[in-house]
């Protein structure tokens, strides 16, 4: 049996009547202590618990790590966007601005540094409206960073800064989702850690294609990026490239027998006991349950071969059952919020409305409302 636990425990006695549990913890570093925390009061209790950092957290702190140059740059943006987006004057003096230029967008985006997205949509927003915050910047020219959007190295690193973030904003979203496991995560980053690779070569050459911003940039003012840039960007996407290999390890090929049952090669498998690889064997050969793989879902697959290949099954879903991100329970506190506001009346027993928003089953309304007696005349 596997345990999802998002919050404290606060009484770890209670567990005690559960000794062969699989505890799957997902939360922040600070929360996984070796000698003090929750992960280590539980480890007192059951040994055998797992513990999983959540891949977007660990994707979002990799994406905070930029080298100095491009940390200013970045905060340099972000006080420009909250010079007129946060003064209501300013706002409206520059949608006015944006309409008369028939811009597609008439607002800046204001940067949240709690939400994963912000980023590349506050800085993208920003690099389209270049324009519009030049000449807005012409009858403001106090501001301090005013000059800003007319320096070239600047107005580079802004695009390559909305052209990075905007990929890792990508990554962002096809982690997020109720049906992501540990080996899809696994498959996300190391495509990305080769991608970062291939990319910092293509720009030490002088393509850009990988950073359409920048690209369209570079050809519309017809100058060159200089050496100096070119080096912090190249610098920023090798720095990315190890953290996301420290954060994320290379995937254990001990478990590939669980995503490609039927193209293992039995003699590099590791953790199985003899009956157990007797009867992957087994199951490698049934060409019907072949046919089974390659239709349904790979946690699907496991839970139709449990019945016949039980020790197999078990150790597979303990793999792949458990969350790799806290998607899930982010999505219950959005939707927590949107019930409980301010128009509604009872604020308490939310219980039955929360499962029926995160629920994917679809009620019948229709068989509900019928049987349902009707408001009898008087």
């Amino acid at each position: 049996m596997i345990v999802i636990i998002y919050q404290w425990v606060s009484r770890p006695t209670d567990l005690k009547k559960n000794q062969n549990l699989n505890v799957w913890y997902q939360e922040a570093r600070a929360m996984s202590g070796k000698f003090t925390g929750l992960i280590a009061r539980i480890r007192n209790i059951i040994p055998s618990v797992t513990w999983h950092h959540c891949c977007i957290h660990r994707e979002a702190i990799v994406s905070k790590k930029i080298p100095i140059h491009l940390k200013t740059v970045l905060d340099e943006a972000v006080k420009i966007v909250n010079f007129i987006k946060a003064k209501s004057l300013n706002s409206r003096i520059f949608k006015q601005l944006c309409k008369d230029m028939d811009s597609e967008h008439y607002q800046l985006l204001l940067h949240s540094e709690i939400r994963w997205l912000s980023r590349g949509k506050v800085l993208s927003r920003l690099f389209e409206l270049k324009d519009e915050v030049r000449l807005f910047f012409i009858e403001h020219k106090s501001f301090s960073l005013s000059e800003r959007v007319n320096d070239y190295s600047w107005l580079a690193t802004l695009a390559y800064l909305s052209d990075i973030f905007t990929h890792l904003n990508a990554l962002n979203l096809s982690l997020q989702g109720t049906h992501i496991t540990i080996f899809k995560v696994e498959d996300k980053i190391e495509a990305m850690i080769k991608k970062l690779e291939l990319w910092s070569l293509r720009l030490s050459k002088k393509n850009y294609d990988p950073f359409p911003n920048l690209k369209n940039f570079i050809e519309s003012t017809e100058e060159e990026l200089s050496d100096e840039d070119s080096k912090y960007f190249i610098q920023h996407m090798c720095d990315m490239q190890r953290s996301f290999r420290d954060y994320f390890p290379v995937p254990d090929i001990s478990r590939n027998w669980i995503r490609q049952p039927f193209e293992i090669d039995i003699h590099q498998i590791n953790g199985l006991t003899s009956l157990e690889e007797d009867s992957l064997v087994e199951m490698s050969t049934d060409t019907s349950l072949k046919m089974q793989f390659n239709q349904k879902s790979l946690e699907h697959f496991w839970l139709h071969v449990r019945k016949d290949y039980p020790q197999l099954s078990s150790k597979a879903l303990k793999v792949l059952i458990p969350f790799p991100t806290t998607y899930l329970c982010e999505k219950a506190f959005s939707a927590l919020i949107y019930i409980k506001n301010k128009f509604r009346n009872r604020l308490e027993n939310v219980e039955s409305e929360l499962r029926l928003k995160l629920s994917s089953i679809e009620p019948d309304v229709q068989k509900l409302v019928t049987e349902m007696q009707h408001q009898p005349s008087h």
